[in-house]
């Protein structure tokens, strides 16, 4: 056999040689498909059981042992707990007659915690029955006397002596003004009034719901009043004694509630929320108001 021949022979050879590798590959890539495809069936024949399966567990637990079960944790006070099991319950049996009974359980749950609640807010607003009413306070040298607190709708202040005349202001229509009366004493030649503010009691702290403007109480004269010449009767160096007349507004709601009257003694400034500690450090207590409400 020649060179040629044999050489023909050797391409046709390694011709076959690739066909069958390039049929094997296709045979081995056409399985690894198959493979995969089983593979991918089989993962969600898994995923469907395993819904099945709890599903089925889901089933075996029935509205009416789940009802009982919340019972259960409803006399053990695990109201946390009930209220998770009957959301439950209302997802896997919306339509189940236990749902009625678990509207009620949430209603009682609901009044029950109101209840605490205000029960919580009772217990922390006796805290501030420590407070004894101050209305006297002397802070450097500065005497500060409070009274007559009432209630309102005007304000007057200001009297003019020689023509019987005063100023006032009204409330806003369902508010009303706490009104007093202040003197400040001292023998210094200059005194003023302290921030005075109204709190009431919130979340076992106090909010401030209002402050109170002050106002001189009289003048002598009218010449005086529009300040021709000065009122000697405010004047420290030539008085001992100043009169103001206070006012506060609030709500008409609040008339009812217990209200503390503050006086800021000392130069940090007020704050609209206060602890019974801020007050003891930096407030006296001039007054409670509807102090009986205090339980």
């Amino acid at each position: 056999m020649n060179n040629g021949i044999k050489k023909f022979f050797a391409m046709v050879l390694l011709m076959g040689i690739m066909i069958s590798c390039n049929q094997i590959n296709d045979c081995t890539e056409q399985i690894a498909n198959i493979e995969k495809k089983y593979q991918d069936s089989i993962s969600s024949l898994n995923i469907q059981l395993d819904k099945a399966i709890e599903q089925i567990k889901v089933l075996q637990f029935p509205a009416d042992q789940r009802f009982y079960q919340i019972q259960v944790l409803f006399d053990k006070q695990d109201y946390d707990s009930v209220k998770t099991k009957i959301s439950e319950l209302k997802s896997v049996f919306p339509n189940a007659k236990e749902i009625k009974d678990c509207d009620n359980i949430l209603s009682e749950i609901d009044a029950l915690e109101i209840a605490k609640k205000a029960e919580a807010e009772r217990l922390k607003a006796l805290g501030f029955k420590v407070f004894k009413d101050t209305p006297k306070v002397t802070l450097n040298d500065v005497t500060y006397s409070f009274s007559g607190f009432t209630y309102g709708r005007t304000f007057t202040f200001e009297y003019i002596y020689d023509v019987d005349e005063y100023s006032y202001t009204v409330a806003d229509k369902d508010c009303t003004y706490i009104l007093a009366s202040l003197t400040i004493s001292t023998k210094k030649n200059y005194a003023y009034p302290q921030f005075v503010g109204v709190y009431e009691i919130k979340d076992g702290k106090l909010e401030q719901i209002s402050t109170f403007r002050q106002e001189y109480a009289s003048y002598s004269t009218y010449g005086a009043s529009i300040g021709n010449y000065s009122e000697t009767s405010h004047d420290f160096s030539k008085v001992s004694s100043v009169k103001y007349k206070i006012a506060a507004e609030i709500p008409l709601t609040h008339t009812k509630k217990p209200l503390l009257i503050l006086m800021n003694t000392t130069n940090s400034g007020s704050s609209k929320y206060l602890t019974i500690e801020e007050v003891k450090e930096n407030y006296e207590v001039i007054k409670i108001l509807n102090r009986n409400n205090l339980k």
